[in-house]
């Protein structure tokens, strides 16, 4: 008898509101196995170019967005 037929009579002995937790519990574990798979399937690279395609290329450098940021927030509590 395999482990699952096994969990499924024991299920049948259970009252509903128990098996609704159960079951609860069980979709709860697959959706953290999807999730654990799917980030395991993106490689870095394709983060990065991810990443980098949201922002558009102005051409500015470093320094020049870090100042354009504090300017905005030193506005911001004007």
């Amino acid at each position: 008898m395999s482990t699952l037929e096994k969990t499924i009579d024991l299920l049948n002995t259970l009252p509903e509101s128990q098996i609704e937790t159960i079951y609860n519990f069980v979709q709860f574990l697959s959706l953290q196995q999807n999730t654990v798979k799917s980030v395991d399937t993106e490689s870095l690279d394709d983060i990065f170019d991810n990443i980098v395609g949201v922002l558009p290329d102005t051409g500015k450098t470093l320094e020049e967005y870090r100042n354009e940021r504090l300017k905005t927030l030193s506005l911001r509590h004007i």
